[in-house]
């Protein structure tokens, strides 16, 4: 275990694991002290702001109601940045679906899409130029795909849409965005209470686009997608199934990045990619999706 004797204020607490999942570069352990557990997350000062930012946000939340990680403790040691967190109980919403891909899901995704929604209301922010951060974004993206030199089922009409489709991110609303929101970063404790962690960044707008990380629970459960969505909205607009299918091709494209330059890699990405836009059809040419029947 690492040493974290330099941070004074967690002296009297116990260091319970150093946990591995996440991409943020930071380091992360679970720490107890009097019987609970808590969150402690480490990282370069030259992060500090930005980490600052995301800590002093976890406290609107929680007075908003959000069952989320509580702040309890933020500094700096030298050239390091730790922050302190209570610890959020429940199994991640991937692990329950994953140990019976058979069950409904449709209850357990309204209430999911319910917390998405409070979530989305509960922090102020400034406005920003939406339309333009995703046109950089869609730029970025796509380039990468092009260096790959293929193409695969969707994506050349998946493509198309989103270049013949920038006007529908004019005006959006904004929303402080919670930036990787899927079924990992959702838990559910034994009294059916859903937690949210891990937040990314401190994103700002479409809270619409909070909806790309359910594509992943879509590979094993339509239910729980259904839900997620009649659990934020009631009734989705028809405006969100437009927006909605903007997103879900950035988003497909947007997980090319993630490949390294192993072929074996690629092809995973790929698959994942191809599997994403088919949900709008072999030519990505639905108006709603498939598992919306």
């Amino acid at each position: 275990m690492e040493n974290l004797d330099f941070i004074a204020d967690i002296d009297s607490y116990t260091v319970i694991e150093k946990i591995t999942e996440g991409i943020s570069g930071d380091d992360k352990f679970k720490l107890e002290k009097d019987g609970k557990y808590f969150l402690l997350r480490v990282g370069d000062v030259k992060k500090l702001s930005e980490r600052k930012k995301e800590y002093s946000r976890l406290k609107e939340y929680v007075d908003n109601g959000i069952n989320t990680n509580k702040p309890i403790l933020f500094g700096t040691e030298n050239d390091k940045f730790y922050s302190l967190v209570s610890w959020v109980n429940g199994t991640s919403i991937m692990d329950i679906i994953k140990k019976d891909v058979t069950k409904n899901y449709y209850q357990l995704g309204k209430k999911v899409g319910a917390e998405l929604k409070k979530l989305h209301l509960a922090c102020c922010c400034d406005e920003v130029d939406w339309q333009e951060i995703i046109e950089n974004k869609a730029a970025e993206f796509l380039k990468n795909y092009h260096c790959l030199n293929t193409e695969f089922t969707c994506s050349r009409c998946a493509e198309q849409y989103i270049t013949e489709n920038f006007d529908l991110m004019k005006n959006r609303p904004q929303a402080a965005l919670h930036g990787d929101f899927h079924w990992v970063n959702c838990v559910e404790d034994e009294a059916g209470n859903i937690g949210i962690i891990d937040f990314s960044g401190n994103n700002i707008g479409d809270p619409w686009y909070d909806f790309g990380g359910l594509l992943w629970a879509l590979e094993y459960s339509d239910s729980f997608a259904n839900g997620q969505i009649d659990g934020y909205f009631n009734t989705p607009p028809m405006e969100f199934w437009k927006i909605f299918k903007f997103y879900t091709a950035l988003y497909a494209f947007e997980h090319l990045t993630y490949s390294s330059e192993d072929p074996e890699d690629i092809k995973y990405h790929i698959l994942n990619a191809e599997r994403m836009l088919k949900i709008f059809g072999e030519r990505f040419e639905l108006e709603f999706p498939i598992f919306r029947k």
